[in-house]
């Protein structure tokens, strides 16, 4: 059976159309927009991506090895539900391999640091225009920069796969859009002081990690 226009190997825009259709999906339900335990039926998803189940299945595929669906071999795939003791244990493992990157991670030089607040200032342009979906994609770019200072990439492929999990947690708190703690990060990284790195970064994790406990132990 020829496949339809458009579900080849690649998407518009070189992407591959599973990965184009997980990315959409992903975000979706990182944003809270696809709730916990919602059914994500290939019938439906077909339909709305105006593409055939192939595509559908193997994004959601992928979503599920990732941690984001789970699989009911009867019912199909749902939105993974939000935990207490998923969350702390997600968060335990940020933190170790977060902390271990910033003890590492090399000093930027000036042009680095100059980028690093003129990225800032265009999040600045977002945030008052609006443009929250575009704000969330460029704040993470930076975070990632931020973190890749370290030499040690496995570490960072690792802690972006727990990004991904712990994203969706992040959705039922009050909107941060300060993105003051990384603001600091950036300070102390100026500065050369790894204390201060360190001290800043485990006082930003102690307030988002006591935000969605407190959050996550009212929905229990």
């Amino acid at each position: 059976m020829k496949a339809a226009i458009g579900e080849t190997s690649v998407a518009d825009g070189g992407v591959a159309l599973p990965d184009s259709i997980a990315d959409q999906l992903r975000a979706l339900i990182i944003r809270g927009v696809i709730s916990p335990g919602e059914h994500l039926g290939q019938s439906e998803l077909a339909d709305r991506f105006g593409r055939s189940k192939v595509p559908i299945r193997e994004a959601l595929k992928q979503l599920a090895a990732e941690g984001l669906l789970r699989h009911d071999q009867n019912r199909g795939y749902f939105v993974a539900g939000l935990s207490l003791a998923e969350a702390r244990q997600l968060y335990r493992l940020r933190r170790w391999l977060e902390a271990d990157l910033l003890s590492h991670a090399r000093w930027p030089d000036a042009d680095e640091i100059a980028d690093f607040r003129a990225r800032f200032e265009r999040l600045d342009a977002l945030d008052a225009e609006g443009r929250r979906v575009e704000w969330i994609a460029q704040l993470r770019a930076l975070r990632h920069d931020i973190f890749a200072l370290s030499p040690d990439h496995l570490l960072l492929r690792e802690a972006l796969r727990l990004w991904a999990l712990t994203d969706r947690y992040r959705s039922v708190l009050p909107r941060d859009r300060s993105g003051s703690a990384e603001r600091q990060l950036i300070d102390a990284f100026a500065a050369r002081d790894r204390e201060a790195l360190l001290t800043v970064y485990h006082a930003d994790r102690d307030r988002i990690e006591g935000l969605l406990m407190s959050v996550l132990m009212e929905r229990e």
